[in-house]
Parts: C-alpha cells; sequence; structure tokens
C-alpha cells in the first residue's frame, strides 16, 4: 500500500490518481479545485484479493465534494426501476 500523506495532516493515507474530464461538483455543479477534499465512485474490478485488494478502475461514475455527499448518488441514468 502506497501510504504517502498528500493531504497535509492525513494519517496513512492510499494514492489514488484519477483524470476527470467533468470538473464540477455532481452535487451542487460549483467547480472541484486544487486541494478540495473529494468523493469520487469508481466502477472496476478486483485484480488480486489477498490482504489488501486490489482494484483496476475502468470508469468514474460520480465525484462531488466531500462536503456535498449525502449519501445518494442522484444521476438519472444511475437511478434503477428495480
Amino acid at each position: 500500500m502506497n501510504t504517502e500523506n498528500a493531504v497535509e495532516g492525513e494519517e496513512e493515507l492510499s494514492i489514488m490518481y484519477v483524470s476527470l474530464s467533468v470538473v464540477t461538483c455532481d452535487k451542487c455543479d460549483e467547480p472541484m479545485e486544487k486541494g478540495q477534499k473529494i468523493l469520487v465512485i469508481a466502477e472496476g474490478l478486483i485484480m488480486n484479493s489477498n490482504e489488501e485488494l486490489d482494484f483496476a478502475g475502468y470508469s468514474v461514475r460520480y465525484a462531488c465534494h466531500l462536503g456535498c455527499w449525502d449519501g445518494v448518488e442522484d444521476i438519472g441514468y444511475l437511478i434503477s426501476s428495480n
């Protein structure tokens, strides 16, 4: 696990790098900017499952400011009719 601290004051932060083509929050539509904490929901595959999971992501479904997250992905195409 990569324990490089990317945010000052965070303990043992595992780093993931993602490039997003949409730069606004999916909740408030305001820009997401450098230094802000965000939440990203990604689709992918578990490539290895030992003591830790190795995840290979292929699609970001949702991204918002951490403070905007209310536990609900409210994008219409994600809502199932089941």
